[in-house]
């Protein structure tokens, strides 16, 4: 068995796991790029080193910002309409795929044998991510998930072809991530936040890609983590991921409000991840040492101490005191020695 499986698959009653991240630059982390501003990758690469050194977190979250999004590559010889028509796979060598494998290597340079997961955003969330910004040049939030919607009323052949074609590169994006050095991804989805869409809706347009990729992942790493993203108050019903191919899933505990305990029950035989929120008005933020170290007693205690990693809901706010990070981990090892 190998030390990623040793750490993440053990049953018994001494082991819990915690970690935290956040962005290293003060820009949204959305529209960042590092095409035009090479200084984020050294930024990343900085603040990674500056957080293992600083909370000793048990693994790592590689963040990806910087390469977020690619340039989507359509066919030459017809002039697209919009974003997502006439899709063809980027090549091997592309250049986001070149720098994925750089950033990768540079850090876990840094990290040294803790375990990693690379950043990885589902085909559905670049493309609505895409379209917002053909729209208004602004990666608008609020208008993107309505932007998609549209496109998928208007046009569902269309952008279930585009998604596959984003697939297959994010597929290969994967397959850069832990062939440089990553132990497996952190992959983020959502649903599409429009009321006008249903659950088949979503299997047909995030459900079907999202498993494409994991099962790639599952293909080449021991253990991969799914991200059910409820940042900025994103609803996600859980129950339409429980059989999602992953060995641990992290979604938003307050927002959703489904305990760690209560999503054992959902995603049974997987690892739960979380437990705290991720705002500034959130107890990690605000909170005492004694607030947050209580609240990790109390998160284990009703959670119990296998199959659960202590975290939270997404990204915490950049400048987070970091020591609220390291009495939560400091809480997790007195808690599970207890």
């Amino acid at each position: 068995m190998s030390h990623l499986n040793n750490i993440f698959a053990v049953q018994d009653t001494n082991r819990v796991l915690a970690s935290f991240w956040y962005h290293f630059s003060d820009t949204s982390g959305v529209d960042l790029d590092a095409f035009k501003d090479p200084e984020i990758l050294d930024r990343n690469v900085a603040g990674t080193k500056h957080l293992v050194e600083t909370v000793a977190p048990d693994f790592v979250k590689l963040m990806s910002e910087g390469l977020f999004h690619y340039q989507f590559n359509h066919k030459r010889d017809v002039q697209p309409k919009n974003i997502y028509q006439n899709l063809a796979p980027i090549d091997d060598n592309h250049p986001w795929l070149i720098k994925t494998g750089e950033l990768v290597a540079r850090q876990k340079q840094v990290i040294g044998d803790r375990l990693s997961f690379y950043n990885i955003f589902s085909p559905t969330t670049l493309l609505k991510w895409a379209l917002v910004k053909q729209s208004d040049g602004l990666h608008d939030k609020a208008h993107a998930d309505e932007a998609l919607a549209d496109a998928i009323l208007i046009d569902r052949d269309e952008v279930k072809r585009a998604l596959q074609v984003i697939a297959a590169d994010v597929i290969k994006q994967v397959k850069v991530a832990i062939n440089s050095g990553a132990d497996g991804i952190y992959y983020s989805t959502q649903t599409i936040q429009d009321e006008r869409l249903n659950e088949t809706d979503f299997e047909q347009f995030v459900a079907k890609t999202d498993q494409q990729v994991l099962l790639a992942a599952n293909n080449i790493a021991d253990t991969n983590i799914l991200h059910i993203c409820g940042n900025g108050g994103a609803r996600n019903p859980l129950d339409w991921f429980k059989d999602y191919p992953a060995a641990v899933v992290n979604w938003s505990t307050d927002i959703e409000g489904v305990s760690l305990k209560e999503g054992k029950q959902i995603f049974k035989d997987r690892i739960v991840l979380g437990g705290f929120g991720n705002t500034k008005k959130d107890i990690l933020y605000t909170g005492s040492q004694s607030d947050i170290q209580e609240y990790v007693t109390d998160l284990i205690r009703d959670s119990g101490k296998n199959n659960i990693i202590i975290g939270a809901n997404c990204t915490v706010p950049r400048d987070i005191d970091l020591a609220h990070l390291t009495w939560a981990i400091q809480a997790v090892k007195k808690g599970i020695e207890a």
